[in-house]
C-alpha cells in the first residue's frame, strides 16, 4: 500500500535531514537561518564537540543580535545538539562511544521494525522509489571510492535518502519524527568514521544485500541485514579506538 496521508509531508519535516525545524528544511527567520548554520557546523564538525559557545563570538561572526544566538542555541538544546550549563553558558554537545551505543540501539529498534513494514506493505511506489535512491547511492558510492574528501557530503545525502526510502511505506509519523533527530546525531558520527575503513567491511555490498531483500519482500532478512548494516558502524569506531 502507498504512504498514509498523515507521512513526513503532514508532519512537515524532511525526514533523516540535517534540519527538521521547518518544511523542508528552509528557515523561516533570522533565528532558524542561524539554528540551521549552527547545527551544519555542529554535525559536519566545525564546531568541535565539547567546545564552548560564546554568544559575543557568534554575534560578530553572523552578524545577529545576541538574542537571536541565544534563541538559535535554545532551540539547539532541545535537540540535544547543544548543552545549556547554569553559569557557565552553552557548548556543543559531547561525542561519547556510549552516545553513539545508545543512539545505535535506538535507530535499530526503530528502523528495523519499519523496515519490516515497509517491505511488507510498501506498493509500487515505493519500490520504484527504492530503486531510484539506490541507484543514486550506487553513483555516490563509485565517486566517494575515488574522492572521499570532496565527495562525501554528496554520499551522505545519497544514503539518507535510501534509507529514507526504505522505511517510507512504513505507517508511524512518530518514528519518522524520531528517526530524524536521531540521524542529526549519528551523522556526526558517521563523518568521524568517513576516513577509516575495516578490511573486512564493503559498505556498497551491505546497501546491495539490503535493497535486494527488500525488493524480494523477504522483511525479515531485509530487517537482519539492516541491523548487521547499522551495528558496523560502531565495530569501526571501537576497533579504531576514535572515542571513549
Amino acid at each position: 500500500m502507498n504512504q498514509p496521508a498523515l507521512g513526513k509531508e503532514a508532519i512537515g519535516i524532511d525526514l533523516f535531514a540535517a534540519d527538521v525545524a521547518s518544511p523542508k528544511g528552509k528557515p523561516r527567520s533570522l533565528i532558524e537561518s542561524v539554528m540551521h548554520r549552527l547545527r551544519c557546523e555542529i554535525v559536519q564538525g566545525v564546531l568541535s564537540a565539547g567546545s564552548r559557545l560564546l554568544i559575543d563570538d557568534l554575534q560578530r561572526r553572523f552578524d545577529v543580535s545576541g538574542g537571536t544566538v541565544r534563541e538559535a542555541l535554545s532551540l539547539l538544546v532541545s535537540d540535544g545538539l547543544v548543552h545549556a550549563k547554569t553559569q557557565r553558558g552553552f557548548f556543543v554537545a559531547p561525542m561519547s562511544l556510549q552516545d553513539l551505543e545508545g543512539l545505535t540501539r535506538t535507530r535499530i529498534a526503530l528502523e528495523c521494525e519499519s523496515v519490516r513494514e515497509s517491505v511488507k506493505c510498501g506498493g509500487s511506489e515505493w519500490e520504484s522509489n527504492l530503486v531510484a535512491a539506490y541507484s543514486e547511492l550506487t553513483r555516490s558510492d563509485e565517486h566517494v571510492m575515488r574522492n572521499p574528501d570532496d565527495e562525501f557530503d554528496r554520499w551522505e545525502i545519497a544514503n539518507r535518502n535510501f534509507h529514507r526510502s526504505l522505511i517510507s511505506a512504513c505507517s508511524s509519523d512518530w518514528t519518522y519524527r524520531f528517526l530524524a533527530v536521531l540521524n542529526i546525531h549519528l551523522e556526526r558520527y558517521r563523518r568521524l568514521t568517513s576516513t577509516h575503513t575495516l578490511p573486512e567491511r564493503n559498505v556498497h555490498a551491505e546497501h546491495e544485500l539490503i535493497f535486494q531483500s527488500a525488493l524480494a519482500r523477504d522483511a525479515e532478512q531485509c530487517s537482519l541485514l539492516l541491523r548487521q548494516h547499522i551495528e558496523s558502524s560502531v565495530s569501526v569506531v571501537r576497533q579504531f579506538a576514535l572515542l571513549r
